[in-house]
């Protein structure tokens, strides 16, 4: 569904002419991507692998890459490496860095799976990258959203939609959901091998 679909579903659910869509456009515009930000950021959690260059001490820039949270970072051969984010966000630094032949040659490539953020809608004929299940979604909270300021009546109605909104957000699955990505030292935690 394009956001002009959408808009016009939720004027539809709304008991609205659907080609008033002219009159609240900034405004279910606006709603459609609040919405949107929270299924991308809450229940989706798209991943993608971005290249970054350790500098010296270690230090690796993610600003302006739209990450949202850094998963895993791999050196150019292929090894796992230990990181942590920097307090602003914008950097993760390498804890196992070895000060030495890296930091003499000014750093290192690195490769890093990240949970990214993913641009508003902006255009009438913009598509949601959800799945086609959730996309409708979009127009309920929409309607949420519109409702839910208005009389006691009419915030009833809103919470209808939240719910529909919510229950749709719980069906996604987030990329990378149900897959094991690693079982080190599994035993050393628990003795799960003898039922302790």
């Amino acid at each position: 569904m394009t956001l002009a679909q959408i808009m016009r579903l939720a004027l539809r659910q709304l008991d609205e002419d659907p080609e008033d869509v002219g009159e609240v456009d900034d405004l279910f515009a606006g709603y459609a991507n609040l919405g949107y930000e929270i299924a991308v950021r809450e229940y989706l959690k798209p991943r993608e692998t971005r290249a970054l260059y350790a500098g010296r001490r270690g230090y690796a820039s993610i600003e302006g890459m739209d990450v949202e949270r850094v998963v895993r970072v791999w050196d150019e051969q292929g090894r796992e490496r230990a990181f942590e984010t920097a307090p602003d966000g914008r950097n993760i630094r390498l804890l196992d860095w070895t000060y030495g032949a890296a930091d003499a040659q000014g750093g290192a490539p690195l490769r890093a799976l990240c949970e990214v953020r993913y641009a508003p809608l902006e255009a009438p004929t913009d598509v949601p990258r959800l799945p086609p299940s959730a996309q409708a979604a979009l127009a309920d909270y929409i309607c949420f959203r519109h409702l839910s300021c208005g009389n006691l009546a009419k915030q009833g109605r809103a919470r209808f939609y939240e719910d529909s909104f919510y229950r749709a957000m719980r069906a996604i699955r987030p990329e990378g959901y149900g897959s094991v990505t690693r079982a080190r030292n599994l035993y050393a935690v628990t003795d799960a091998r003898y039922g302790r």
